[in-house]
């Protein structure tokens, strides 16, 4: 066990702003807790500390501990749509901790930006969400923005849904009913996607880090997302892409204009890719033969639009109505 003079690199200012201010932890349990990490540092020393900073309580900790509007642990405050936020939330930036006792468990995030901090916590405010600002040198900014609500036993029923034993811990993994809803994909997707653009290949893909995830839970998710008619792959990194074809299936499933002005890019979309299909997708819809709709396009008989003279042939939905009805009459075959 270490045994040192002085913390002054372990006792800072945002250890006490974060285990003592925003968890609300005593000194005593903060003492078990660095303990456990191979420090005894007793509570008389966590206190001086602590005043240091100019955190040293000045009233009891019994009473400062004691909280306003304390969660009832007797009653449940879930509802499907706290659900679908949560399970978005896991799914993308959030984490569940579970208390020592596991009883109960909280929701916690870390991210880049204050407003995505306080939009994904809103969801949670029954559970008496909080954000806060900490210095962390990994992020490129200096800081992160920390997200957290009380604990609550609602909140460990998630945790077990979402952190099975996986070898010999519990580790995060897509439950079979994970919601997939407009939004807690939205939610997913300003966390952990991205969009890439090679405008050389005139090409455009979606990408969600789901690196973290078991392959086979990463094709779950993938199954699960073609049910809603978005199409999509796992690829060799263990992420799931949303191809070419797939894009405005996935941005009309969750909505065209981003809730948040920080990742408003995520969403900057030419129209053109979300009101217009190719060729393979328009005979595929339409069930006709792909050469016969490639000739009739060629000739002049069968409307498209190209957005250059040389740009491959791409159908809007009028167009298409136009071709299906081409069919009925035994032109398009």
């Amino acid at each position: 066990m270490r045994e040192q003079p002085h913390y002054e690199n372990l006792l800072t200012k945002e250890f006490f702003e974060k285990h003592y201010v925003l968890e609300r932890r005593s000194y005593t349990d903060m003492r078990v807790m660095l303990l456990k990490m191979g420090y005894n540092i007793h509570i008389g020393t966590l206190c001086n500390y602590a005043k240091k900073h100019g955190i040293g309580r000045n009233i009891s900790e019994g009473k400062r501990n004691a909280q306003e509007n304390p969660l009832d642990w007797n009653k449940s405050f879930l509802s499907e749509n706290i659900i679908e936020a949560i399970d978005g939330f896991i799914l993308g930036d959030g984490g569940i901790d579970s208390n020592h006792a596991h009883t109960a468990a909280r929701l916690t995030c870390g991210v880049e930006y204050e407003e995505f901090c306080a939009y994904m916590m809103k969801y949670f405010s029954i559970y008496t969400s909080t954000h806060a600002k900490y210095s962390d040198r990994a992020m490129k900014q200096g800081y992160r923005w920390q997200g957290m609500t009380l604990h609550h036993p609602d909140l460990y029923k998630q945790y077990l849904r979402w952190y099975p034993i996986v070898g010999d811990k519990h580790d995060k993994q897509p439950p079979n009913d994970v919601r997939i809803t407009p939004l807690s994909v939205m939610i997913w997707y300003l966390g952990d996607g991205s969009m890439v653009i090679n405008e050389k290949a005139n090409s455009i893909m979606l990408r969600i880090s789901t690196d973290s995830f078991l392959p086979e839970r990463v094709e779950y998710l993938v199954l699960k997302l073609k049910e809603k008619g978005i199409d999509c792959h796992r690829n060799n990194e263990n992420r799931m892409v949303i191809d070419a074809k797939g894009i405005a299936a996935f941005f009309n499933f969750i909505g065209k204009e981003s809730p948040i002005s920080c990742y408003k890019y995520k969403f900057d979309v030419p129209e053109w890719r979300l009101t217009t299909i190719g060729m393979k997708e328009a005979s595929d819809e339409l069930g006709v033969s792909y050469n016969r709709l490639s000739y009739l396009v060629k000739i002049g008989q069968a409307p498209s639009t190209r957005l250059q003279d040389n740009g491959k042939p791409l159908f809007t939905r009028e167009q298409i109505e136009v071709l299906r009805k081409m069919k009925e009459e035994g032109k398009l075959y």
